[in-house]
């Protein structure tokens, strides 16, 4: 696995970062060139299950939906995009448009989707995290800080699978590309990342063929959804990561009050079958939906010999009930150390008192936690 992080000049900065940490991770780049205001990146990589996935990239500055994917956007109408944008497929050409590749993906309309990561700067993007959590690196994860303590994600690659299916590509990023950016409530971000938000807005895709279909499964709001991720936002005009869904357990048992940690829940991918039923796909590797109450931005927390690194999903100020959710990638696995390749951050401490505790996780084994200088302790299961 591996780390890096560091600060970037702008959307095309981060973009050309991206390409090489990818390439030296494994992935093939199969273009890499200018296009309107910003570049075009074709990647694929075959998975340890031997599926080659494909994910096709762009950066935007300041552009349309008319030059990023232009049936989702109305014109541009529902606002630009200045950050960088994710599209899957099952091939590429380099004959085709950046979203159009092969067996792309596409929502209930036949419309191109895509998912965003917008409003960055053009000249100082205050920080970028890289995150592969596992040995194969088939899981990408990014955390972008846009501004002073307000962060964006994007994650793509093959989910862990439960049981046997053919498929698993996923990819997700805080924006649905046709509606880029909200301002509902005093500049408040529309979390679209993990979830299913109000309106028909995408919030990501999975490639699974399963009843007889092969295609990719989106995940929206509308009736037509056919992943459910479980991280569900509240109502509009009140766009915030809510206490209710599969993580409302989670998040509202988080922080333990007897050692002021947060239970940790995993991304678990859902595909309706059919009006009342659902199968457990899997969930992405390396990532974490948590109540961020006790921790700082980017802090980095121990859980015996792994190392996670806590991001805040929302603006932190107005409505308190946007805040203390947030998103914890793996940096360190308790089977490898990482290697940073532009700098790494030390955790903060919350307590100086020593705690020990024991509780049980679905998808994660740790053995101890701290917070740099407090001492804690805890013990999970895992699968």
């Amino acid at each position: 696995m591996s780390y890096q992080a560091g600060v970037s000049t702008g959307p095309n900065d981060l973009i050309s970062k991206l390409k090489a940490f990818l390439e030296a991770e494994g992935w093939t780049t199969n273009l890499y060139a200018a296009i309107g205001a910003g570049f075009r990146l074709h990647v694929q990589k075959t998975a340890a299950d031997a599926t080659v996935m494909y994910f096709n990239f762009r950066s935007a500055i300041a552009e349309t939906g008319v030059t990023l994917i232009t049936e989702d956007n109305d014109a541009g109408a529902n606002g630009t995009v200045t950050g960088l944008l994710i599209n899957g497929s099952t091939g590429y050409d380099v004959g085709e448009i950046w979203h159009h590749q092969p067996g792309k993906s596409i929502n209930a309309a036949l419309e191109s989707t895509a998912m965003c990561m917008t409003q960055m700067s053009t000249t100082a993007i205050p920080a970028y995290y890289f995150f592969t959590p596992d040995s194969d690196s088939d899981t990408v994860h990014i955390a972008v800080e846009v501004t002073a303590g307000k962060f964006q994600f994007m994650s793509f690659g093959m989910l862990v699978k439960q049981g046997t299916i053919t498929g698993g590509q996923y990819f997700s990023a805080s924006f649905a590309s046709k509606e880029p950016y909200d301002d509902w409530n005093d500049n408040l971000y529309s979390p679209n990342y993990f979830s299913a938000c109000v309106g028909g807005n995408e919030h990501g895709s999975v490639y699974v063929d399963v009843d007889a279909t092969a295609s990719w499964r989106t995940s929206t709001a509308s009736s037509s959804a056919e992943i459910l991720w479980p991280c569900v936002v509240g109502q509009q005009n009140n766009e915030h990561y809510s206490k209710s869904g599969l993580a409302s357990f989670f998040w509202s048992h988080s922080p333990n009050s007897y050692n002021a940690m947060a239970a940790m829940c995993p991304i678990y991918t859902l595909l309706k079958r059919d009006d009342d039923n659902y199968s457990l796909l899997g969930w992405p590797d390396g990532v974490r939906f948590l109540n961020t109450t006790n921790y700082d931005p980017a802090e980095e927390i121990t859980y015996g010999a792994e190392t996670w690194t806590v991001f805040h999903a929302d603006s932190q100020s107005g409505d308190p009930e946007n805040m203390y959710a947030g998103f914890a990638f793996k940096k360190v696995s308790s089977s490898s150390s990482s290697s940073s390749n532009s700098s790494s951050h030390s955790s903060s401490s919350h307590s100086s008192s020593s705690h020990s505790s024991s509780s049980s996780s679905r998808s994660s084994s740790h053995s101890s936690s701290s917070h740099s200088s407090s001492s804690h302790s805890s013990s999970s299961s895992s699968d």
